[in-house]
């Protein structure tokens, strides 16, 4: 959980730091356009933000250690969070909200790439995890006794209650695991159980409760993605020239 907090927390530094001179000049541009705007943020506000990034640790100290890590204080990680916010608003404002993607330009966008709008081939799968914490040959044999009683019939729930550590994967589409584990699981039938499959950190079991099989999209399954492809079309065009023009509005002001 720490080290998911310090990421964070690193994100937020990365913002700011390891970043080119135009980028370091961008970011002062939309910060002093918020500015100028008076955009405010709310005290309680910044300290829910704060209060979510601290609760991930274990204690006060060791999100200060955190911090002292970066180099930051409390104070520090407050401004920023608070830059931040007013970026996010400044750009929401002068950006997004202006942006209209026309439903035409949706439907012309599924005509002229229909064969590259495909819908991957997905499972939902029940699964039981057994991590090698207690050593592998404990791992592989508790598997090992899990797929026997289930190829003798038992509910896969059940022994899924009893053997697993994690709850079921779920839902995944090709590409999202890694290759041996997806050969195996991609060439499950529906009901199929698999064999105890070794990963890294432990052994798996599963079970295809679901398949969705690989097809061209139709319009209707398409139009949120093409509509948000188009989106982040007209958002990077608009926003790099709001982003010129205020650049243009600096260096008038500074001359």
């Amino acid at each position: 959980m720490e080290n998911k907090s310090a990421q964070e927390i690193n994100e937020i530094m990365a913002t700011y730091e390891q970043k080119g001179v135009n980028q370091l000049i961008e970011d002062r541009l939309i910060l002093a356009a918020a500015n100028e705007k008076g955009l405010e943020i709310r005290p309680e506000v910044v300290d829910r933000r704060l209060k979510g990034i601290k609760d991930r640790y274990s204690n006060e100290d060791a999100f200060v250690a955190a911090l002292s890590a970066q180099g930051m204080s409390i104070t520090d990680l407050k401004n920023k969070i608070i830059n931040q916010m007013k970026a996010h608003y400044i750009v929401d404002i002068e950006v997004k909200q202006k942006i209209f993607v026309n439903p035409q330009d949706v439907t012309k966008y599924y005509e002229a790439h229909q064969d590259d709008l495909t819908r991957k081939t997905k499972y939902n799968l029940q699964s039981i995890y057994i991590s090698f914490d207690k050593g592998k040959d404990d791992a592989r044999q508790r598997a090992m006794e899990a797929h026997r009683r289930l190829l003798a019939g038992e509910d896969f729930e059940k022994l899924r209650q009893e053997y697993s550590e994690f709850p079921s994967v779920g839902a995944v589409e090709e590409g999202q695991m890694v290759p041996a584990v997806e050969k195996v699981v991609f060439g499950l039938k529906l009901d199929e159980v698999s064999g105890p499959v070794e990963v890294e950190a432990g052994v798996y079991i599963f079970k295809a409760i679901g398949i969705s099989p690989g097809h061209k999209a139709s319009l209707v399954e398409a139009r949120n993605d093409i509509y948000n492809r188009l989106y982040d079309e007209i958002f990077q065009k608009k926003f790099k020239e709001w982003v010129d023009q205020l650049s243009k509005k600096s260096y008038v002001e500074v001359r």
